[in-house]
């Protein structure tokens, strides 16, 4: 079973889509798809077999402004992240293609109300020093990540602006099923630990660190993944390290991650005896 894991990296993602767009002309494929944060909408095209069109939809995002007083009458907020989302996946990522995929996308996102109780309390009443108080926030949260199919839900456009949702850059709350969302990195950002749990040895993952870095939550720093000793890891990464810092929307930073070349790692792979 393969599977591909595309971590939530912000504007770095452009790296994510300029990769992807690669191995689609090379005709690689794979039976489950997972996304955290912006990571979900690589996933999603990816999925929708629109790879090719991934760095065209990238810099359509980078291409307009951010921040505006024209946003303020649908948005509510000088901020447009949320409407150049909802807008570039409704031209770019047909639901029906999505819907028909032999793949399946997985998608995390973070049950606002069970993180609190799961980071956010511990934070607040630990009287240890500054970094064990900021500890849980680097862990995984497994009791606050919510995990969203293809196979089973349709509006997957909702799940992804959940998905991607940082307050304030994104104004709008995202409720699922009536219960608010916010970003998936913030409990798991790589999704690894589900597609063990589900079958997988074979595990893809695109990160725009150098060395095959890759942050388990949005909180915690990079460092290399791992996995059990029967998965094969295959990590693809920046030959140079990127010029694009997390939140930069200028235009040359984006083109040099969009023609950034990719090096494969083989992190961890069990040799059968």
């Amino acid at each position: 079973m393969r599977a591909l894991s595309l971590p939530g990296c912000a504007c770095r993602g452009a790296f994510q889509f300029a990769v992807m767009e690669r191995l689609a002309r090379q005709g690689e494929t794979f039976d489950l798809v997972a996304g955290a944060s912006s990571g979900s909408i690589c996933g999603a095209i990816v999925t929708a077999g629109l790879a090719a069109e991934g760095p065209t939809m990238w810099r359509s995002f980078m291409s307009r402004k951010v921040i505006s007083p024209a946003y303020l009458p649908t948005e509510w907020s000088i901020f447009g992240m949320s409407r150049l989302l909802r807008e570039g996946l409704k031209k770019f990522v047909p639901l029906d293609r999505i819907r028909e995929s032999k793949t399946e996308l997985l998608i995390a996102t973070t049950h606002a109300r069970t993180f609190f109780r799961e980071a956010v309390s511990p934070l607040v009443k630990n009287s240890g020093t500054l970094k064990d108080r900021f500890l849980p926030l680097m862990r995984r949260m497994p009791k606050s990540l919510v995990v969203h199919s293809s196979r089973e839900r349709h509006d997957i456009h909702d799940i992804i602006a959940a998905s991607c949702f940082i307050p304030v850059v994104y104004p709008k709350l995202v409720y699922i099923d009536g219960e608010l969302h916010i970003d998936g990195g913030a409990a798991d950002n790589t999704l690894i630990d589900e597609w063990v749990a589900r079958g997988a040895d074979d595990i893809t993952m695109v990160t725009p660190y150098t060395e095959g870095r890759v942050a388990n939550t949005i909180f915690a720093p990079e460092t290399l993944p791992r996995v059990p000793p029967h998965v094969k890891l295959r990590i693809l990464c920046p030959q140079r390290p990127l010029s694009q810092k997390r939140f930069d929307f200028a235009k040359e930073p984006l083109e040099e991650a969009l023609s950034m070349p990719h090096r494969e790692l083989v992190i961890e792979r069990r040799t059968e005896q």
